[in-house]
């Protein structure tokens, strides 16, 4: 692998964005990479912005970096901010259907904005918009929106099966790895699917 590889994750509080993050460093650490991550938990426990990144490649002196090569997001309004944090030919890979409003928006001072596709074309992005709370769902709960939109970066992230695999059972509590580890493959199969179909 050439270079370093930068992925940010975003969403709100309450979300699994740090739990995601551990998932990618367990992964790359795993596979014999060096891992550096840093977070911005924000208002994390009001259901306010987080941003965790996670950078890793041969060799890795900071966690810092201008561009994301990868922007995960599992809310619709973080990832369209989040389209900003990436560079170009980057890719974002977002839950296309998990909209949490905001307070600005309730008390009707902006509009939710909602042209996920125009804001990737405007950006010049590559665009997976995929359908995280139903794929949590058939995988069995929720709380797996985090893990399936993990699986659909997969394809586009530089590790094999077997690696994601020990990067969930390194991060995940046992008790939960079962239904994370469905979720996980039925997010990276919907995205093989897209692809298929486009």
């Amino acid at each position: 692998m050439n270079g370093s590889v930068t992925v940010s994750l975003v969403g709100v509080g309450g979300q699994g964005i740090l739990l995601g993050a551990a998932i990618l460093a367990e992964t790359a650490s795993l596979a014999g990479l060096q891992v550096k991550a840093s977070e911005v938990k924000g208002m994390a426990q009001r259901g306010g912005s987080v941003l965790s990144t996670v950078r890793f490649g041969e060799r890795v002196w900071s966690p810092v970096s201008p561009h994301a090569d990868v922007v995960i997001a599992t809310e619709l309004l973080e990832g369209i901010r989040g389209m900003e944090l990436l560079g170009s030919r980057g890719t974002m890979v977002c839950a296309a259907t998990t909209r949490i409003t905001p307070g600005s928006v309730l008390r009707r001072e902006e509009e939710y904005p909602d042209d996920l596709a125009g804001a990737a074309e405007l950006r010049g992005v590559r665009l997976l918009a995929v359908d995280a709370e139903g794929i949590a769902r058939e995988a069995g709960t929720l709380r797996a929106v985090n893990v399936a939109l993990i699986g659909a970066a997969s394809t586009v992230l530089p590790f094999t099966s077997e690696q994601w695999h020990a990067g969930l059972e390194a991060a995940v509590p046992a008790k939960i790895l079962e239904v994370n580890l469905r979720a996980f493959e039925l997010g990276r199969a919907a995205v093989a699917t897209q692809e298929v179909e486009s």
